[in-house]
């Protein structure tokens, strides 16, 4: 049990490797996560392609996670659509005193505003007690008509599921999970990471490489994930230059550095093309 790291820059084999990972894993039932729906085809046909058959293991995205896992507990409530939203958090507003807010509260964009603060509140696992003011206040207005009408939003429904792998025994069965696709996670994603990696083995595959401008951003989600997989850590080697002109492969391997050794030729590397209107873009 536990998480498995593995990194490297892009195109060097991460993806790939999570896929051989994945079918040595078959008979344990494995769950493979991708970023979309679309990529569950995708995915499908890439690993068809390195064998023929398929016998068990499923692929999904995170919301398809979150779903059987929210789903399969004792307490499970239908899921508000966007529109029920919307109305709920109208109504929410009706009942509060917003004391200063209240003229700005008559336009539809502050509805519609709370209703994404709220959202980012909710992916951060945060409780109207953590907050104070009017925004704890219209948080909890929010939360307790949901509470009313018996349902939750589909961050709740996250949240749920994460909870319920990290408390109840039977939430999850020990298959391996593989997921890949991810430079962020919201903070259900990593309750649920967490969780799961204390339930079975977890393979995470992520684009980074230590000391690089290019991936300063993901440094703190790197850390995160480093300190879970506690050195269970493969890194890739760069192989952009075996799939790419070498002045592409040049310029991955010198994007924002402070210092460029001399490019090689551009040479057939980049194409112009011109065409009129969209259809004509299409067929290019």
């Amino acid at each position: 049990m536990g998480l498995n790291l593995i990194t490297g820059p892009a195109n060097a084999g991460k993806v790939r490797l999570l896929l051989h990972r994945y079918l040595e894993a078959l008979p344990l039932e494995p769950y493979l996560i991708v970023p979309n729906r679309s990529d569950v085809e995708r995915v499908e046909r890439d690993l068809l392609e390195i064998q023929p058959a398929l016998l068990g293991g499923s692929i999904g995205t995170f919301d398809d996670v979150f779903k059987r896992l929210a789903r399969g507990g004792s307490e499970s409530r239908p899921v508000a659509t966007e529109a029920q939203r919307a109305l709920i958090v109208r109504r929410a507003l009706a009942g509060q005193s917003l004391n200063g807010l209240g003229r700005s509260a008559r336009f539809g964009g502050f509805a519609d505003a709370l209703l994404g603060t709220v959202g980012e509140l909710e992916s951060g696992l945060l409780d109207p007690n953590d907050l104070d003011g009017e925004l704890a206040a219209l948080y909890a207005a929010y939360r307790a008509e949901l509470d009313r009408l018996g349902m939750w939003d589909r961050d709740l429904l996250r949240r749920r599921a994460a909870e319920r792998v990290a408390g109840e025994l039977d939430a999850w069965g020990g298959e391996p999970v593989f997921a890949y696709g991810f430079e962020d996670l919201t903070g259900a994603e990593w309750a649920l990471l967490q969780a799961l990696a204390g339930r079975s083995d977890v393979t995470v595959s992520m684009p980074y490489e230590p000391g690089r401008a290019a991936f300063a951003s993901l440094r703190r989600t790197m850390d995160d994930l480093t300190g879970l997989a506690d050195g269970r850590i493969e890194e890739l080697p760069p192989a952009f230059d075996q799939v790419a002109e070498p002045a592409l492969a040049h310029l991955e391997r010198t994007l924002f550095a402070e210092t460029v050794l001399q490019p090689p030729p551009i040479g057939g590397a980049i194409r112009f093309f011109e065409s009129a209107g969209k259809r004509g873009a299409l067929e290019l």
